[in-house]
């Protein structure tokens, strides 16, 4: 049951038939992992607070300089400011920040939001949703990779190019990581207007996730057009020989 003081915070959430009371409770109890670094996961990670995600894990050195500007030196550690950020910005948020040695978080979150394929391999393994965005200068992929659903492509589905798009190494911010099926590594450049837009767009998928609308799209993959953040969609169909999700366990 929502206390008074949350129903006034999320008010503009529950007023949405997507929403309602029922599905903040939802998110109160909804855990969600963030890998990544830079402004994009900053973005996330704002957001995801923001919605009253109940607990937001993290690495502990992830999207530390950009936390660090925003706090007291005296509070120490780049990982404690992140918290600091976070706890204040929703006190009904529970921050956990593992070490760096965690290649992959307990089993207990609900889904993993990243911008890096480094962990999708074995939370697709545990059945478990991932949800992936990368981005350059030009444009940015997003794709939900649903180990939970059987039959649905995973992020190995996609082919290099549909991954990766353009790139423009000119574009002012934060360098971000965009994987390939077959290598990792390539990495890009996001201005700070398409970070935190395309932040929003993954948290909006990792919600959809948690609420569990009862509708759910085919899988498909996001590519925007920035500055017209014009979004086009792909449908995504399974790859038969895919080295990770045609074993028969996930069939």
């Amino acid at each position: 049951m929502l206390e008074d003081v949350q129903i006034e915070r999320y008010s503009r959430q529950i007023i949405l038939p997507q929403v309602g009371g029922k599905g903040q409770e939802k998110l109160l109890r909804g855990q969600v992992y963030v890998d990544g670094d830079g402004l994009l996961t900053a973005a996330a990670l704002f957001y995801l607070a923001a919605a009253g995600v109940g607990t937001i894990g993290m690495a502990r050195a992830k999207a530390a300089p950009v936390f660090s500007a925003l706090v007291e030196q005296s509070l120490g550690p780049d990982e404690q400011s992140v918290a600091h950020i976070l706890r204040r910005l929703n006190p009904d948020c529970t921050i956990v920040t593992h070490t760096d040695e965690d290649e992959q978080p307990s089993h207990h979150y609900d889904l993993v939001l990243a911008t890096t394929d480094a962990l999708h391999d074995g939370w697709y393994a545990r059945h478990k949703p991932f949800v992936w965005g990368a981005a350059s200068g030009e444009g940015a992929r997003l794709f939900v990779s649903r180990g939970d659903r059987a039959g649905r492509p995973c992020l190995r589905c996609l082919s290099p190019e549909r991954v990766n798009g353009p790139s423009n190494r000119q574009a002012l911010g934060k360098e971000e990581t965009c994987p390939a099926s077959a290598g990792r590594g390539r990495t890009r450049f996001l201005f700070s207007p398409y970070a935190l837009f395309l932040g929003t767009q993954l948290v909006t998928e990792a919600l959809k996730i948690i609420l569990q609308p009862e509708a759910e799209s085919p899988p498909k993959l996001l590519a925007y057009t920035f500055p017209a953040f014009h979004c086009t969609e792909q449908t995504v169909e399974k790859n038969p020989h895919c080295p990770v999700c045609s074993t028969p366990a996930h069939d």
